[in-house]
């Protein structure tokens, strides 16, 4: 059974056999005469009609719940319904290898986003629907006969015409004398969307300036549009002026609630970004949006908009921190710059590379979380450490130079993200030194230098200095606190460590620091430790006596005595008690030179601490 546009399939079985359409509902959402005695109701009312009608003449034999997937307004949940209704139709199926064709000429970003576009083309069986009935939209620009099929359209410098305001260009139809009225309809909106590159290149008004722009580098825009903005972009580009409409584009994906669902009004579940944006500010909405990669649905999180806060103040401290060290210096000599210097200008440069390849490619997410993670971690907590005492004690050239050099650098790769603090911070520190109005319109920061050998000593001098330092926290030391010794077991990679020794022992504030190639090490015992649970059941009431005895006791001693017989303690009372190896434990630690040193091991080196 067929029903007269019931769906989709109906339809195409209409016109692939030819048959009749009964219009059975008209643009009013009514039922027309053809639906007899219903005429006239509303949809509903004659669904409820008809069921009540057969009911009383017998003829319902079952009535039950039914699945069914019918289409709907995506507002107001309306089930959609088809009209037969005269349109305009654009030409598209014709070109559609065209579309694939220039489709192969444009870089898309993310690559498999491409795929949409030709599943879409590939399935296209209807030429472009290019009319609408609606109120408000742009005129299609023509008047049609009221007595046959003849039609005038608006001559070229009418583009914009209102055609049921504005009269014809001529009186009367060409084919029949008949009057002519103004088109009621009003193009689709992708008519006007899908000109936009044109438009922006000024197509028509500017030859030199479309010239020089057309096509356009490039066209972001959502995943759900492809179908839409894109594709019809492409075909108008193509039918008006036979070229792609850009080089590049970026598809972005969605941004879904927190628990991974999509975000819609009626849930409950949509954020209101003016009262994020009030409390948090922009560029921490930014941040976020940076880490979003294309194509990927992405849920939105309160903690990653925190994270940007917190990215934000860590630059604010970081730049004030240079400035201060800089004061109202405006000329660096980069010759005097260090190991230390070269080793963090080296993985700068590194980053800085690999930044500008992923914003090449618009992958926002990894070039913020690298130059994050160089900022945060390389810059402020290792290389900044490493070097305040150059600073503070010595105004040290070659430091100035590499914190100025990094700092502004610094701010121009982040101002994509993070304009607003960026921009704030190039105005109060580096404005003078650099002389551009503004942050934005200074130029992309280029690489310093790549050292490979200073990387190797400087990611030594990192990582024994976050060794020393952490051991500190976890023994309640203060950061700033002195150690008396600290001594390097480099073995063969003794060199690496001559021209950073000084920044080393300076950072983890060591009086001494040796770099050695081996050590005679010898593991001695430090303490001797009862064990209660053995001392009580054997000993009672003499028990707290012994442990005190042995608290006293040289732990050398007992020990070398416990290997042999036993040690004996001597109580108050004169009697004499053997203690023996499986009543105390020996706690040793590890002995150089003569004093006790506690041990760490970093990537194969050997580092002794004795404080």
């Amino acid at each position: 059974m067929i029903c007269s546009i019931g769906d989709k399939d109906d339809l195409e079985w209409i016109f692939r056999y030819g048959l009749n359409i009964e219009k059975g509902i008209d643009e009013y959402g009514q039922m027309t005469e053809a639906a007899g005695k219903y005429a006239g109701m509303k949809i509903k009312e004659a669904k409820e009609a008809i069921i009540n009608d057969m009911k009383e003449q017998g003829l319902l034999i079952k009535q039950e719940e039914l699945d069914q997937s019918v289409g709907s307004c995506w507002r107001c949940k309306t089930p959609i319904e088809f009209l037969q209704v005269p349109q305009w139709f654009l030409k598209l199926l014709d070109f559609k290898k065209d579309v694939l064709r220039i489709s192969d000429e444009i870089h898309w970003f993310p690559d498999f986003m491409k795929i949409r576009l030709e599943d879409w083309v590939n399935s296209l069986t209807w030429d472009w629907v290019i009319s609408r009935q609606r109120y408000f939209a742009t005129p299609i620009p023509l008047w049609e006969c009221v007595k046959c099929d003849g039609v005038v359209v608006a001559k070229e410098e009418q583009c914009y015409v209102d055609p049921t305001v504005e009269p014809p260009p001529i009186d009367k139809c060409l084919k029949c004398g008949g009057e002519l009225k103004g088109c009621e309809d009003v193009f689709d909106t992708w008519m006007d969307s899908s000109i936009s590159p044109l438009f922006n290149t000024f197509w028509k008004r500017d030859e030199n300036m479309f010239n020089k722009l057309y096509p356009m580098s490039l066209r972001p825009q959502a995943q759900d549009i492809i179908r839409t903005w894109a594709f019809y972009t492409i075909i108008r580009e193509h039918l008006l002026v036979n070229q792609k409409p850009w080089d590049d584009i970026m598809i972005g994906a969605y941004i879904l609630a927190e628990d991974g669902t999509p975000m819609h009004a009626s849930k409950g579940n949509a954020i209101d970004p003016i009262e994020i944006l009030e409390e948090y500010g922009s560029d921490a909405m930014r941040y976020y949006a940076a880490t979003c990669a294309l194509g990927m649905d992405n849920p939105f999180r309160m903690r990653d908009i925190k994270r940007g806060v917190r990215l934000c103040t860590k630059l604010w401290n970081v730049e004030t921190f240079i400035s201060k060290a800089l004061e109202d210096k405006k000329e660096f000599d980069k010759s005097k710059i260090s190991t230390i210097d070269k080793w963090i200008l080296s993985k700068y440069s590194k980053i800085l590379e690999e930044i500008t390849e992923c914003m090449d490619d618009y992958q926002f997410d990894k070039a913020m979380k690298g130059i994050e993670n160089f900022l945060w971690h390389e810059f402020a907590d290792h290389y900044i450490e490493m070097v305040k005492h150059r600073v503070y004690e010595e105004k040290d050239e070659g430091a100035l130079y590499t914190l100025y050099t990094i700092g502004i650098g610094l701010v121009k790769v982040l101002a994509t993200f993070l304009p607003h603090i960026t921009e704030e911070i190039y105005q109060a520190y580096f404005k003078d030194i650099d002389r551009q109005k503004s942050l934005h319109l200074s130029e992309w920061p280029e690489k310093v230098l790549y050292e490979g050998s200073s990387i190797e000593k400087g990611e030594s001098a990192k990582d024994i200095v976050a060794a020393v330092r952490n051991w500190k926290s976890e023994n309640g030391i203060p950061l700033n606190s002195d150690i008396s010794i600290v001594e390097i077991v480099a073995g063969d990679r003794k060199d690496i460590f001559t021209d950073i020794q000084d920044d080393m022992a300076k950072t983890i504030r060591a009086k001494e620091l040796h770099i050695v190639e081996q050590v005679d090490l010898e593991e001695v015992p430090v303490a001797i430790k009862p064990i209660y649970s053995k001392l009580g059941p054997e000993f009672k009431e003499k028990t707290g006596e012994i442990i005190e005895k042995l608290k006293g006791a040289n732990a050398l001693e007992v020990s070398k005595q416990l290997e042999s017989e036993g040690y004996e303690i001597t109580l108050k009372s004169g009697e004499k008690i053997l203690i023996l190896r499986n009543f105390v434990e020996i706690e040793k630690a590890f002995s150089a030179h003569g004093r006790k040193m506690e041990t760490l091991g970093v990537n194969g080196i050997m580092i002794l601490i004795g404080k």
